[in-house]
């Protein structure tokens, strides 16, 4: 592979590390702090609301100060933040210091689709099958290593995107440049289509993430420690690592609308057996129903990916791949506070074994919703 591509994907991967990590960390936050659910999740959802409010800054900053200069300077924030976070002595720090690590997790991971398209033009949808491989992979590895880092300790979660810092930082001396940009965000959200793939890109993050912390919450109502639930996690991240080049190449092959419209039906199929296996058997039952995801996550998301940054007009490349993480952002954030909300709810109304049935029947009602944007979107 090469070294420019790794570097960018090493980026990725210690951003939504850093993003979905806390999610099977969430019942230690609750105990430590003695707070409910609702407060917990917060966690969460300041560092993803950081990033969001920072992407599209960032992609603008970046065609004055360079889009390699801002994703080392991104690095080194994003590992000061991991250490203070270690630290943070009440729920107040923990919040104030996820959400300026949301910020540092914008000026890393922002501009990488863009940069990632731009220095591979002729397997676009190669290497962002790669970067989507990332992203989902890391969206997904995050919560299994925080449930594992989480039996030694909740310092041992914010502790996890260092080793990913300095591996980027050691790869990151040649990375590509956008072409110049001066194209308008009015003009990218004028083009036919755009808005349509970029509102699919939010609901698929809102399911995924949503589904993740729904599924984290009730395994631990189960009985399960932690280190169990990050193990059960781990089936979606492999998956993804294996599928997301296959899952590009088939993009580029048949056409970005018809895969992500595959990946789609595929999703919801799957998502209809993810709300009700766990229930059946919590631990086999959620590795099964994670399994069945697996393949409509990779095509959804290399080929929409794809879809999103081929349909901008030329010099907006950076405010496209801006506005595809805060789609991703925005989507993650609404998902974990979806799932907190409603598990604050079901702790009082419903039985502990109903929470994750109940929880991702509702992400799922959205995730249908995601498949008929595309429909509509379809020529």
């Amino acid at each position: 592979m090469d070294r420019r591509l790794f570097a960018l994907l090493s980026g990725v991967l210690l951003g939504t590390v850093s993003e979905s990590s806390l999610a099977p960390a969430l019942p230690v936050v609750q105990k430590a702090f003695a707070v409910g659910p609702e407060a917990a999740q917060g966690v969460v959802s300041l560092g993803l609301l950081g990033a969001t409010l920072a992407y599209l800054p960032v992609a603008a900053l970046s065609g004055r100060w360079g889009a390699g200069r801002l994703f080392r300077l991104g690095l080194l924030l994003h590992a000061l933040f991991a250490l203070l976070l270690a630290l943070a002595p009440s729920l107040f720090a923990l919040y104030l210091f996820r959400f300026l690590q949301g910020v540092a997790t914008a000026m890393v991971v922002g501009l990488v689709p863009g940069l990632a398209a731009t220095a591979y033009p002729k397997a676009r949808g190669y290497a962002l099958g790669l970067v989507a491989s990332t992203v989902a992979t890391g969206t997904l590895l995050g919560p299994a290593l925080g449930g594992l880092a989480a039996g030694a300790g909740l310092p041992f979660v914010f502790l996890l995107p260092l080793p990913l810092a300095l591996l980027a930082l050691l790869l990151s001396g040649d990375l590509p440049e956008l072409p110049p940009q001066g194209g308008a965000l009015a003009a990218l959200f004028q083009t036919p289509g755009f808005i349509r793939a970029l509102l699919a890109t939010g609901l698929y993050f809102l399911h995924t993430l949503g589904s993740t912390v729904a599924l984290a919450f009730y395994l631990g109502t189960e009985g399960m420690a932690p280190g169990t639930i990050g193990g059960v996690l781990l089936v979606g991240p492999l998956q993804l690592l294996f599928l997301g080049a296959w899952a590009g190449r088939v993009a580029d092959r048949l056409g970005y609308r018809r895969v992500a419209l595959l990946g789609a039906y595929l999703l919801v199929g799957a998502g209809l057996l993810f709300g009700l296996l766990p229930l059946l058997h919590p631990l086999w039952g959620a590795a099964l129903g994670l399994g069945l995801l697996g393949v409509g996550r990779a095509l959804f998301q290399a080929a929409n990916n794809a879809l999103v940054l081929s349909l901008a007009p030329k010099g907006t490349e950076g405010l496209a791949s801006g506005a595809l993480s805060v789609a991703r952002a925005l989507g993650q954030a609404l998902g974990s506070a979806l799932a907190g909300g409603l598990l604050g709810l079901f702790y009082r109304l419903l039985p502990e074994h109903g929470l994750a049935f109940a929880a991702t029947v509702f992400l799922l009602t959205l995730l249908m919703g995601l498949s008929a944007f595309l429909v509509r979107a379809n020529p």
